[in-house]
């Protein structure tokens, strides 16, 4: 996901200020995961501390709520200066994050305001919520790659007319 998300960021770097600093704050948030998890050094051993999730929980649903109340509003608009073309795709692709939305939230209802001492459904939960991250960070990405389209149009376009 690291890779991918380097070649995204490569493609779109210095067109959009505020996406390229939401990629960073994705870049955070999945090195945080992949720690949480025990999926980089330092290899985690033991479960997270219910503070180290419900840090996680906070950041992801940030994440999460500037891609739905920030983010995909200036695609959108976009999209809409663009007379429409690719808002087809845009609106299914949203809809297809949502559905990953729900699953996001659902982990943070478990986990994000503190939980059991138990936890024994953790490594399971952890593993299911990277594959929804993995999954909504492509729909993501698609999004990005077509608003990168839609400026290279527009810059052809004006180029043209000069």
């Amino acid at each position: 996901m690291l890779v991918t998300l380097d070649k995204i960021r490569q493609q779109v770097a210095g067109k959009h200020p505020v996406i390229d600093a939401w990629l960073d704050v994705r870049r955070n948030l999945l090195v945080e995961y992949m720690q949480l998890a025990g999926l980089m050094p330092p290899y985690r051993k033991t479960l997270p501390t219910k503070e180290e999730l419900s840090d996680f929980c906070d950041r992801l649903v940030d994440y999460v709520s500037a891609g739905h109340f920030e983010i995909y509003e200036i695609l959108i608009a976009a999209y809409e200066k663009a007379e429409g073309r690719h808002l087809t795709l845009t609106n299914r692709l949203i809809d297809r994050i949502q559905d990953t939305t729900e699953s996001i939230l659902d982990f943070n209802e478990r986990y994000g305001d503190g939980c059991d001492d138990e936890m024994p459904e953790l490594e399971a939960d952890l593993s299911q919520l990277g594959l929804t991250l993995e999954e909504r960070f492509k729909f993501e990405d698609k999004l990005v790659l077509v608003l990168n389209v839609l400026s290279e149009e527009e810059q052809a376009a004006a180029a043209e007319t000069r």
